[in-house]
């Protein structure tokens, strides 16, 4: 069964692909057949008490110079998916 899975992350743009954990797990629920979903920073929030977020569909490739590409982002109710991964990059 295919899940959706979001990943909310440090801007999505600013990621070294060749150091990055959060892409070789993307990588593999894509290869397992999950659908990705991209949440843009800072925009959580509440919808008449519904939690949402900007989300864009999100596709990995193992490829340093071109590992991703995103879909139009659009609000999406946080419900509709079934995980969410929070990763963001340890205090230096």
């Amino acid at each position: 069964m295919a899940l959706d899975i979001a990943v909310l992350m440090d801007p999505i743009a600013s990621i070294k692909p060749n150091k990055d954990s959060t892409l070789a797990m993307l990588l593999e629920a894509q290869r397992r057949g999950h659908r990705l979903h991209y949440l843009i920073p800072g925009s959580l929030g509440l919808d008449d008490s519904r939690p949402v977020a900007r989300s864009a569909s999100l596709t990995v490739r193992d490829d340093a110079r071109d590992w991703y590409r995103l879909g139009d982002a659009s609000p999406r109710g946080l419900d509709e998916l079934d995980v969410i991964l929070m990763r963001k990059d340890p205090p230096v």
